[in-house]
């Protein structure tokens, strides 16, 4: 299990357990003021209880605090389309070529990178290091290794460079 996912489990958990315990203790006040007074319990007369403002100000506060965290915790599905599944690496030497991206069809998934050494290599998806969406833009640096295909060099191995 992943350090996020352990994090998220953890705050939920003492979100779930803290929040009733808080509300509880801040609710007993208000609701004993309201029954020694012997009237039937209204609104008005719950509202104008002793505490209770400070109650209804912490209840907000919570729920508050907890669409916070949960929006933090739990990515947007717009984000997570959007970013891209490639992996970015350093520039270190790995005995790979290098290269620039020429350009990189996304809906098609295959493009051409222009290797440092003049040539056009072609470049699949299936060939960029990463999970998931994977996709190149037009004038980044790459590192890969040339394979040769039927058509001619083909990258494989594919890893974008910071």
């Amino acid at each position: 299990m992943s350090n996020v996912m352990i994090r998220k489990i953890v705050v939920a958990v003492i979100f779930a357990v803290l929040t009733p315990l808080i509300v509880a203790s801040l609710m007993v006040s208000p609701l004993i003021s309201v029954a020694i007074s012997g009237e039937p319990l209204t609104t008005s007369n719950l509202f104008s209880a002793p505490g209770m403002p400070l109650f209804l100000l912490i209840l907000a506060l919570f729920g508050l605090i907890g669409s916070f965290l949960s929006a933090q915790l739990v990515p947007s599905r717009r984000r997570r389309y959007r970013s891209s599944g490639t992996v970015v690496e350093e520039d270190v030497e790995d005995g790979r070529e290098r290269g620039v991206v020429k350009w990189f069809n996304v809906k098609k998934g295959f493009g051409f990178i222009t290797w440092d050494q003049g040539e056009d290599v072609f470049v699949h998806f299936r060939s960029i290091r990463g999970q998931g969406h994977r996709s190149l833009t037009e004038g980044q640096r790459v590192k890969f290794n040339v394979v040769q295909g039927d058509k001619g060099p083909q990258a494989e191995d594919v890893s974008a460079l910071r």
